[in-house]
Parts: C-alpha cells; sequence; structure tokens
C-alpha cells in the first residue's frame, strides 16, 4: 500500500500545471498563484495565500499582469485571514478572470503576474 501512495504522490507531485508559483512571504503570509485554463470559458488567475502566524491578518493585495514587458491590468484582492488559515482559489473566492489577456497570451508564456502592492496588518478578523 505504501508503494502505491508513493508512486500517486510522486507522480501528482511532477504535474506542473496544477503547481503553484511562490512569491514569497510578505509579513507572515506565504503568497502564491496558479493560471487555470478551464475548456471553453477565460483563464483564470487562482491566488493561495496562507497565514503562518498566530496572529489574524488583514491583507491587501495589488497584482499586476504584464503582457509583453507592459501592465495590460491591475487585479486587487482585500480578506482578512485567521491564524494558521489558509486560501486557495475558487474555494475562498481568491481568483481573477483577466480581461485584458487571453488564454493563448497566458499559455504562450508572454504573459507575467507580479504582486505589485501588500498591505498586511495585524489585527482581529470580524
Amino acid at each position: 500500500m505504501k508503494p502505491l501512495v508513493l508512486l500517486l504522490l510522486i507522480l501528482f507531485s511532477g504535474c506542473g500545471m496544477n503547481q503553484y508559483v511562490s512569491k514569497g512571504t510578505h509579513d507572515g503570509v506565504e503568497v502564491a498563484y496558479r493560471w487555470n485554463h478551464p475548456p471553453g470559458k477565460p483563464s483564470e488567475l487562482l491566488l493561495s495565500l496562507k497565514n503562518t502566524t498566530g496572529l489574524d491578518k488583514t491583507v491587501s493585495l495589488a497584482i499586476d499582469l504584464y503582457y509583453q514587458g507592459r501592465t495590460v491590468e491591475t487585479l486587487e484582492a482585500d480578506t482578512c485571514m485567521r491564524a494558521g488559515q489558509t486560501m486557495m482559489g475558487k474555494l475562498n473566492g481568491i481568483y481573477f478572470m483577466p480581461e485584458r489577456l487571453t488564454t493563448e497570451q497566458i499559455k504562450d508564456g508572454s504573459a507575467q503576474v507580479e504582486i505589485t502592492r501588500t498591505v498586511i496588518v495585524n489585527e482581529p478578523c470580524p
């Protein structure tokens, strides 16, 4: 049984399509993203936020999408995270559907994602 589980973990960990790209840790909050390309629908930028501290945090992010070196869109996210909480993609509503980038532009590798503003404040969640 253990070899089967190990084999499955190795196979799924090697799938690059579902891997989040780390954008670092900011004031105790790990930030990462990945692209999702549902068939017949626009691409989605899924965020993963993880509060690694024992304190509640108010998180405000600005995310710039670049295409061929130019900013084409700015996305913003504001949320409150409880101590130790993880928020991922559509499950928690932390995702965006870009309006100016096509799936082809994203898939060809010319689109870039940058976290351009992070404001994280220690304060209790309501």
